[in-house]
């Protein structure tokens, strides 16, 4: 295979994984999920509503515990990812997503007042014998709207 076709095919399967990780979230299939990351990972939420203080590395296991428990307060989300910017360089990678994030709360069904949420992902990939997965990554939140957990 030449570089060309080589760096074509990276980045159909690094896009590949991105999605995973948001039908992951969204089905709440925490191993789809989890198949997208190394084990350990870090995560950067410095900028969240979670305001950790600075990135952390997590196993694995605990990482899928974090977020299937950050995202318990949500009855349904829907996470559109866009605009990927991948830039591959050898056995690592970096991608930038456009993050569009839908969250619905068990006491609307008729979701009539979702809380949303704007801004991008910056992933960093590695390539493993499982193919490229998502070493670290930091969300970047641009813009909300609606009611965030906890503030009803």
């Amino acid at each position: 295979m030449d570089d060309r076709t080589r760096e074509l095919c990276d980045r159909i399967e690094i896009g590949e994984v991105v999605f995973r990780y948001a039908t992951g979230v969204d089905t709440k299939d925490w191993m789809l999920f989890g198949s997208c990351f190394t084990d350990p990972m870090e995560a950067d939420m410095t900028a969240t509503l979670l305001a950790t203080t600075a990135p952390q590395q997590f196993p694995l296991e605990r990482w899928r515990r974090v977020t299937e428990r950050t995202l318990s307060p949500w009855n349904r989300t829907q996470h559109y990812m866009s605009n990927l910017t991948i830039k591959v360089q050898g056995d690592r990678a970096q991608c930038v997503a456009y993050l569009y994030a839908r969250h619905y709360r068990p006491d609307d069904p008729e979701g009539r007042d979702p809380y949303d949420m704007g801004g991008y992902y910056t992933f960093k990939f590695v390539r493993t014998a499982e193919g490229w997965k998502i070493n670290s990554y930091k969300l970047n939140p641009i813009w909300d709207e609606g009611t965030p957990p906890g503030r009803r």
